[in-house]
């Protein structure tokens, strides 16, 4: 199966040599022969290219250097500032309160509210309750 080549122009060719650097090598292969094309037939380039050759070299000492030590990480990591808890605001609690107090004011005093019943409410309970022989006496 063979790959599509892609067609290259400057933004593209710019995108893939910031992402992978000044060796075609590394670039997708689609895009390895095409890049090399534009290369050869745009010398304004041969900065940009010269300029990504200067930070793979760099990026290659840094490469070879190894894991950071311990004590660097952690020198590193003391220097990160430290997230504040959030202060505990008082009238959240307050808020908080509040409801609870207003549900049980409202839970409890609403049934004072409800209207007494009527002859016709006993009667209609009467008619739509569970009879007495179907009740828990638990």
């Amino acid at each position: 199966m063979t790959r599509k080549e892609e067609t290259m122009d400057r933004e593209r060719f710019v995108a893939l040599l910031d992402a992978y650097g000044a060796d075609f090598r590394r670039w997708p292969a689609e895009a390895r022969a095409a890049a090399a094309a534009f290369a050869a037939q745009n010398a304004d380039v041969e900065a940009l290219l010269a300029e990504a050759r200067g930070l793979d070299a760099v990026l290659g000492l840094v490469r070879d250097q190894g894991a950071p030590s311990g004590e660097l990480t952690a020198r590193i990591l003391s220097r990160i500032p430290r997230t504040q808890r959030p202060a505990f605001d008082r009238r959240a609690l307050f808020a908080l309160a509040a409801c609870a107090v207003f549900g049980v004011v409202l839970g409890y005093g609403g049934g004072l509210l409800a209207p007494t019943p009527t002859e016709d409410d006993v009667y209609f309970s009467m008619a739509f309750e569970a009879p007495s022989a179907f009740e828990d006496e638990g």
